[in-house]
């Protein structure tokens, strides 16, 4: 991989976070994209600055950010970002929130870069070379058995439609796993997936689920990691599906059936 595009994504997501940072010290003004879906100016302002970086390095690749959309993420070079993923808890001042900045080529991840905000920690992953934080490597856990994992989720933003065959899913996992939890940032629940804090995490997709610039940066820590990723039939280094699963590759196939007999029928 060349260093600049390393470099790059780097120091575009360190310009991010320094402005989501900051955001958690100040006004700023908030709109609602869905019923539970808000959006604040700081997420505009951080997917402003990262692009502006990228493309003043990269004036050619294509780019794909959560707030104004873009380039596809399946032919090409195209940078793909969430500017302040866990964008709730920003609003309430929970410190869970992060910048995702990942570059992908022709379909197959190449950098990922994840800043943990209120922890100033640094994820980083190239392909083929490993992942990192703040410099040091990276591993996924050995935990065999989904009875002794912890799982990470989150919810789609239509839950007020479908709370009830969301809710089957997290009730398979309290029911299988050691221990369940809901914190509300897609791309930290990856990176942490990724560093070994949980064994394994699991969210639905669809039109209010997770986007590409939820998983773009993650799944590559994560399978750089040692550990898995695929979409809920399977399928490696997809970003639209119905369902999504990482893990640490010993559970993955014992937590993937869980999500594939609960899925929703209006994701199917």
């Amino acid at each position: 991989m060349w260093e600049g595009d390393v470099w790059v994504a780097t120091r575009a997501a360190r310009a991010g976070a320094d402005i989501v940072q900051s955001g958690f010290f100040q006004s700023y003004g908030t709109e609602m994209k869905g019923v539970v879906n808000p959006v604040t100016q700081i997420d505009r302002d951080s997917e402003s600055v990262i692009k502006a970086m990228i493309a003043s390095h990269f004036p050619n690749d294509g780019f794909l950010g959560e707030e104004g959309g873009g380039d596809s993420w399946k032919e090409g070079r195209t940078w793909i970002v969430d500017p302040l993923d866990g964008t709730v808890n920003f609003i309430h001042r929970i410190p869970q929130v992060a910048v995702s900045v990942a570059l992908w080529s022709d379909g197959q991840p190449q950098v990922a870069v994840i800043i943990d905000v209120a922890r100033n920690e640094e994820y980083m992953a190239v392909r083929g070379e490993g992942a990192t934080l703040n410099g040091s490597p990276l591993s996924v856990t050995t935990t065999e058995k989904l009875g002794q994992s912890m799982i990470l989720t989150g919810f789609p933003y239509d839950q007020r439609d479908h709370s009830k065959p969301y809710l089957d899913l997290t009730a398979s996992l309290l029911e299988n796993a050691r221990a369940v939890r809901c914190l509300g940032s897609a791309a930290l629940d990856l990176a942490w997936v990724a560093s070994g804090v949980a064994d394994g995490y699991s969210e639905h997709g669809g039109e209010h689920g997770l986007k590409p610039w939820d998983l773009a940066a993650g799944m590559l820590l994560v399978t750089e990691s040692g550990g898995r990723f695929t979409d809920v039939l399977g399928n490696e280094h997809a970003l639209e599906a119905a369902a999504f699963v990482a893990s640490n590759g010993h559970i993955h196939d014992d937590l993937l059936s869980l999500v594939r007999a609960t899925l929703p029928s209006h994701l199917r």
